[in-house]
C-alpha cells in the first residue's frame, strides 16, 4: 500500500470508489479511522453499526440504492460511522 493510501482519511476513500479494489481500500481506511478516530462515531459497537446502515439503506432520503454497485456500498459503510 502506498503513502497515499496509508494517509486517506475513510471520506476520501469513499469519494475513490468505483472498483473492487478501491472498495478494499475504503474498507481499510474505514477500519484505521475506527481506531484513530474512535470518539467521533456515533455507532461503537458492530450491532449499532449494522441497525444504522439497515435504517439508512430503509429510509426514504435513501432512493439512489436502487442501482447499488461498490460506490453505493461504501455509503452504507460509512454512514454505519454516523448514522443515528
Amino acid at each position: 500500500m502506498d503513502d497515499e493510501v496509508k494517509n486517506m482519511s475513510a471520506f476520501e476513500a469513499l469519494e475513490k470508489v468505483e472498483d473492487k479494489e478501491s472498495f478494499l481500500v475504503f474498507l481499510n481506511c474505514l477500519s484505521k479511522d475506527y481506531v484513530t478516530n474512535h470518539d467521533e462515531w456515533e455507532n461503537l459497537t458492530i450491532d449499532a453499526y449494522l441497525e444504522s446502515i439497515s435504517a439508512w439503506l430503509r429510509s426514504d432520503d435513501n432512493k439512489e440504492i436502487a442501482h447499488t454497485d461498490f460506490k453505493e456500498m461504501a455509503k452504507a459503510f460509512y454512514v454505519g460511522k454516523i448514522y443515528e
